[in-house]
């Protein structure tokens, strides 16, 4: 059977055979190594660069809430799946707005939950999957958005998509608990006379 990979003369492997199989794979591995080694090296163009810096920084769920705690700031979860078409309108359109990031960036910690995913996570001393953890914040439909305090206590949800100029008042409102003096239309009329005083 192996006939043609020994010479039958001296039983010895063909040896032309095997260096020239041996050279044409170091050939190909170091072509593999270069090119693995220039993707790695190559450094972001400036439209990636900032495109990146300037992007919300999203977090595991676990990990959102026990840095929400320690930076005593509130957790925003954004509940989506991937045939959810106004999850992706939402990501583009107002997770994408330069103010949201900013504000985010700033006051709140993010996090991204596939509500379909049988991922387990651990919350507040359960272990569930991330489809249970979506059940029981009252997840129904997608997108849905769930405030959470730095003390890991939910606060409220929002379903649905959100643009951007009406998602801000409602980060503003929370993150700053302006809920605890007032309601949200009195928190809504007074920003407008701040904003019309400014302008």
């Amino acid at each position: 059977m192996f006939d043609a990979l020994l010479n039958k003369e001296n039983n010895q492997p063909l040896t032309k055979n095997r260096e020239w199989m041996m050279a044409l794979r170091r050939f190909w591995i170091g072509l593999l190594i270069l090119g693995a080694t220039a993707i790695l090296n190559t450094p972001l163009t400036a439209s990636e660069k900032s495109k990146k810096e300037a992007a919300i920084n999203w977090l595991p769920f676990s990990e959102a809430v026990a840095k929400a705690k320690k930076e005593n700031k509130m957790v925003v979860v954004d509940f989506y799946t991937d045939w959810c078409g106004w999850c992706k309108v939402m990501d583009e359109k107002t997770y994408g707005h330069k103010d949201v990031i900013e504000f985010a960036r700033k006051k709140l910690i993010m996090s991204k939950v596939d509500a379909e995913s049988d991922e387990k996570v651990a919350f507040k001393g359960q272990e569930m999957t991330y489809r249970q953890l979506a059940k029981a914040f009252g997840v129904k439909g997608y997108p849905t958005t769930v405030f959470i305090t730095p003390k890991g206590e939910f606060l409220t949800s929002v379903s649905g998509y959100i643009p951007a100029d009406q998602f801000l008042p409602i980060l503003e409102f929370l993150s700053d608990r302006h809920y605890e003096k007032m309601t949200f239309e009195k928190f809504m009329e007074k920003r407008k006379t701040s904003d019309e005083k400014t302008e």
